[in-house]
């Protein structure tokens, strides 16, 4: 029994002591303006103004010279901020990547890919360069090997930054059997995984092979070639390429054969390739029945078309870039997204319809809805304004539960909406695509603080040099009362050169009320 008692003894005493050897002392924190604890032991730091990253005992892992420094990633990884630079450095405090770069993304498969000054390159987990930003694009690696764009031309290189094809091709198409179909000075030709010309690019067109030989058209000749490119002795196949395309098969048809049958007082009756019409005069109205209509069909024949916009919305919302990426350039890093966290909520009031055609199947919509935006921010940050009175940050000076920017605009959709009926009962599945256009009524930054200090939280009305109005495309496709929308807005977000140029997006559930 005393055995057990000085067993857990110990190991409390040693819990203790691991616990209090990860909580920062009192003389390391007063060297600093502000500490944060980020993981167990580890702590961002502010000291002159400038952020850095200490271990519990003051141990100094990222200096404090940088304007932010993200939270640890799982591989072990620090983003840094320098003079609207990014870099990264590893827990051990040793520099990754050097804070010089216009964007950094995070590791995929051992490298992570860097933007300087336009151009593409990469850096593995120790470092090095292994690839120089020379390239204007360069394509997801695979089986070792990467598509690239330099100087407009496309070309490959491997793991290792080597060029294994050069980029001298206008387009290198995808490899099948160990070649690819490339162009050249506008010629066509064939390659092999290691670059080498296996068919000149000295044709027009070359077709799939079949059986060994390809058509290919070469100086306007159509020629046979086998798969090393060489001309074969057959019999010159028919061009294809310059064939004109006013040839088309005819098929021909009776002309259509009308009878008279019968006249029965005001009733005719007409036949026309086997259909039955009958001319059906009452009073002052007079009926047509087409194949067996009756009034009632030929009315739901031509029935008023009804759009698809009132009801309620629920989304998420997003931004992105002038290039359409979700990854932001450094300088406009504070603005990262909690996606999950960012919703959008609409309440559509007002619909009007434009039918197009007899059978109310085309028609264009157009309404009144109230849509309110949140963008829920993953780093500590406070929005603010800088000296020339555009958007900036601070760092948060206590820890946040929640912040976020949320707007408030009165939408009006312009769509083209296209309706196929799938039963008797004309409950149709449909597709609608147009412009939207929108104007902010309300905007705020709401805080939510993560300690029980007062104020607990904070609601900071403000115009934030947001767009005053915004204009972009919708799609929306649905079936009965439930439809899935997507929304690209081609205004940016905030004022132009007031802040970030950043372009909301949103997708997400809406469910149609008839009202």
């Amino acid at each position: 029994m005393l055995k057990q008692f000085a067993a857990i003894l110990l190991t409390l005493l040693l819990t203790s002591l691991s616990l209090s050897a990860q909580t920062i002392t009192p003389e390391v924190a007063s060297i600093y303006e502000r500490h944060w604890e980020i993981e167990s032991g580890i702590y961002r730091v502010m000291k002159n103004g400038k952020v850095g990253i200490i271990k519990a005992g003051g141990q100094i892992i990222v200096p404090c010279e940088y304007n932010q420094v993200w939270n640890l990633d799982d591989d072990g990884f620090f983003r840094v901020l320098k003079s609207g630079k990014a870099g990264v450095y590893h827990i051990s405090g040793e520099i990754i990547i050097p804070a010089e770069y216009d964007q950094v993304w995070p590791f995929s498969d051992e490298l992570a890919k860097v933007l300087k000054q336009g151009k593409l390159g990469y850096f593995n987990k120790q470092g090095e360069q292994i690839i120089p930003c020379q390239y204007q694009q360069i394509w997801a690696f695979e089986n070792g090997k990467a598509r690239v764009l330099k100087n407009g031309k496309v070309g490959y290189i491997d793991s290792l930054g080597n060029e294994i094809i050069p980029c001298e091709y206008q387009q290198i198409w995808a490899f099948e059997d160990g070649k690819a179909r490339v162009l050249k000075n506008g010629k066509v030709g064939y390659i092999d995984t290691t670059g080498n010309e296996i068919i000149p690019p000295i044709y027009t067109h070359i077709w799939a092979y079949e059986d060994g030989k390809a058509k290919a058209l070469l100086d306007g000749q159509m020629i046979w070639i086998d798969e090393m490119g060489h001309p074969l002795d057959l019999p010159a196949p028919e061009n294809d390429y310059s064939r004109s395309n006013s040839q088309s098969s005819v098929t021909e048809r009776n002309e259509k054969e009308i009878i008279v049958e019968d006249e029965d007082g005001n009733k005719t009756h007409i036949k026309v390739l086997g259909s039955d019409i009958v001319i059906n005069e009452k009073g002052k109205n007079t009926y047509i029945e087409i194949g067996g209509r009756n009034r009632d069909k030929y009315r739901e024949y031509h029935r008023r078309f009804k759009g698809h916009y009132t009801g309620v919305e629920f989304g998420f919302n997003n931004y992105v870039t002038y290039s359409g990426s979700t990854n932001l350039p450094a300088d406009d890093s504070f603005m990262e997204l909690n996606s999950g966290r960012s919703n959008s909520f609409a309440i559509n009031a007002l619909q009007w319809s434009i039918g197009l055609d007899r059978r109310g199947n085309i028609g264009l919509v157009t309404g009144l809805g109230i849509e309110w935006n949140n963008y829920h921010f993953s780093n500590p940050i406070i929005l603010t304004k800088d000296a020339n009175g555009n958007i900036s940050f601070e760092d948060a000076a206590r820890p946040l539960d929640k912040n976020k920017l949320v707007t408030t605009h009165l939408n009006v959709p312009l769509l083209m909406e296209f309706q196929i009926p799938t039963n008797h009962r004309r409950q149709p599945f449909y597709i609608s695509a147009g412009g939207i256009g929108g104007m902010r009524i309300n905007s705020y930054n709401r805080i939510v603080y993560d300690d029980s200090e007062d104020p607990h939280k904070q609601k900071k009305k403000g115009a934030y040099n947001l767009q005053k109005f915004r204009y972009g495309g919708m799609v929306r496709i649905g079936y009965r009362a439930i439809n899935l929308y997507g929304t690209y807005y081609f205004s940016t977000l905030f004022e132009e050169n007031k802040g970030p140029e950043l372009y909301p997006v949103s997708v997400g559930l809406s469910i149609y009320l008839d009202i």
